[in-house]
């Protein structure tokens, strides 16, 4: 990049200073009864109705992804009462395993009092057992008398 002189400088400020926004330039660029607006007007319809048919295309697309969330949901809430159900059934049985637990533990404390009574009536019955030595436990029934 050389050195500008002052007329180069000078055209640079004013482009620089009457710059516009493309939008305008290009609104102003064509006037509107130009002979290109009568052979441009075929292609932008079609272009119009290929992107027509794209959004319907899409809109049915949007269409059946609503009906698909709507089944989805649907299976979630169906879900979600299966589950309410289970918890409320499981919760209950908890409730009754802790009662049965509570009565079983109830239960083998008083078998085992039980047992320990048990064997102390034997104990005292094998103590008030009488000992007879000196007669033979097998005895003819025809030497008996009375």
């Amino acid at each position: 990049m050389g050195k500008m002189d002052k007329t180069q400088a000078k055209l640079t400020f004013d482009q620089h200073r009457s710059y516009k926004p493309q939008e305008e330039r290009l609104e102003h660029s064509f006037p509107a009864t130009c002979e290109t607006d009568t052979e441009v007007e075929p292609d932008i319809k079609k272009i119009l109705a290929a992107m027509q048919h794209s959004l319907a295309k899409i809109d049915g697309k949007i269409d059946a992804l609503s009906f698909q969330m709507g089944r989805m949901n649907e299976r979630l809430d169906k879900h979600a009462e299966c589950i309410d159900a289970m918890e409320h059934r499981i919760s209950d049985l908890e409730d009754d395993h802790t009662a049965t637990s509570t009565s079983q533990s109830q239960m083998d404390k008083t078998l085992a009092a039980f047992h320990a009574k048990v064997e102390d009536l034997e104990a005292r019955s094998h103590r008030n057992n009488l000992r007879i030595v000196g007669i033979a436990e097998s005895t003819a029934i025809d030497n008996m008398e009375m």
